[in-house]
């Protein structure tokens, strides 16, 4: 009997207590690949495992442009989700359109000294109007990788890759190895819109000005720039047209061997490391009338519809990822650059840069890296330019004429879109 009346006491105890609270589910997605997604199902497992109040789910939603494509089709049918990756050119659309959180009143609670945590440079993209939506996750410019075994071969020294435009037409003819009428081994590869940006930047061109967001695209500087790409594709082929068309044929070609100088972002070199079967050098990318490196990557923001609950978990997270030793995954496993200051002093780090110094790269190369311009009609703008290039490629308009009627579209989008 006695046995019967403790039970009873200690259901009765229980029955009066509140239920534990499930964790709030925090939806998250991303665009990055491969070793990106193992940098960031890291992160994911260690924010889950260091708290019990929310449960991040992360998801891989495609590349840059798939998300923000996917991005537009969930936001009007309430399906975002509570955290976003947005490439660095495109949040303005979503900042102006008021989709994301305004971040300023989160940053002025944490104090000055969470963003003093950050490098310099990392905190130049993600201001949109003098104000914040986003904070930045992974970041990048674009270099040069090269098979050194292929510059041997050429009788190139596989310790001075070329290091002006001049040089890199010559070395890409020496690299290109023929067989009759075919092509064994291309000689430079990787004319994508990243790197195109670069070369333009290069040249003294611009696609817009951040300043005014005024369109410089049609001038002089900018069509000579995509003038000596397509000539390296048409006139001297030493790069092959289909690459050159299709970005994602260039990995392919590359560490396949078929071609010796690759143009990409950082944030593939963790990938690309475990990926060839040659011996693998990293360098600056070329310079034309000047040195100039854009700088790339994604941030991360807040829906701004979540409710509290979510828009708190998601702000946690914000957090979470804003410690050196989290940056450093991202930095390791990828070759996204180190974006907060004692990110180097993290032993996973400075072992990664002491045996690696392709690492050290594109940290040198941020002297000379600059932030484009990202109005609301940046992500229409990106997506019609591979067009443009494609026809100046085939041959099929001449480069002025297509970047003139490029430049007065240019003008009108970003016209009807407010800036």
């Amino acid at each position: 009997m006695l046995r019967k009346l403790l039970i009873a006491a200690a259901v009765a105890v229980l029955a009066g207590q509140p239920a534990l609270a499930a964790p709030v589910e925090i939806t998250f997605w991303h665009s990055l690949a491969k070793k990106g997604t193992d940098a960031v199902n890291q992160i994911v497992d260690k924010f889950n495992a260091s708290q019990s109040e929310y449960k991040l789910k992360a998801e891989y939603t495609g590349n840059y442009d798939d998300t923000t494509t996917k991005l537009q089709a969930a936001i009007p049918a309430g399906q975002a989700p509570d955290l976003m990756m947005l490439e660095v050119t495109r949040y303005g659309l979503f900042a102006d359109s008021g989709v994301l959180e305004q971040l300023d009143p989160y940053l002025q609670k944490e104090g000055a000294e969470f963003l003093d945590q950050y490098q310099s440079f990392a905190l130049e993209g993600p201001k949109y109007l003098g104000k914040s939506y986003v904070l930045p996750f992974n970041v990048s410019t674009p270099v040069m990788y090269y098979n050194r075994d292929a510059f041997r071969a050429a009788g190139l020294d596989p310790n001075a890759p070329p290091k002006t435009w001049d040089e890199l037409r010559q070395m890409s003819a020496k690299l290109t190895v023929r067989q009759g009428n075919d092509v064994k081994q291309w000689g430079v590869i990787g004319l994508g819109q990243f790197v195109r940006w670069a070369f333009v930047a290069q040249a003294g061109g611009e696609w817009v000005s951040p300043k005014d967001n005024s369109v410089l695209m049609d001038s002089d500087a900018s069509i000579g720039a995509y003038t000596y790409m397509a000539d390296l594709i048409r006139k001297d082929k030493v790069s092959p047209e289909a690459a050159a068309i299709n970005e994602s044929l260039a990995s392919q070609y590359f560490t396949s061997g078929q071609a010796a100088i690759n143009f990409d972002s950082t944030g593939g070199f963790g990938a690309l490391r475990g990926a060839v079967k040659f011996d693998l050098g990293v360098a600056s990318l070329p310079c034309g009338v000047k040195c100039a490196a854009p700088i790339g990557g994604a941030t991360i923001g807040i829906n701004s519809a979540s409710d509290e609950a979510h828009r708190k978990g998601a702000w946690a997270f914000l957090k979470f990822i804003s410690r050196p030793e989290i940056n450093a995954i991202t930095f390791v496993e990828t070759g996204y650059l180190p974006i907060m200051k004692k990110t180097a002093d993290v032993d996973i780090a400075k072992k990664a840069i002491a045996e690696e110094p392709g690492y050290s790269v594109a940290i040198k190369q941020l002297d000379v890296a600059f932030v484009r311009s990202r109005p609301p009609a940046m992500p229409a703008i990106r997506a019609k330019e591979p067009s443009v290039w494609e026809a100046i490629v085939l041959g099929k308009t001449p480069e002025a004429q297509a970047l003139k009627t490029f430049g007065a579209e240019m003008r009108t989008m970003l016209s009807k879109s407010g800036g």
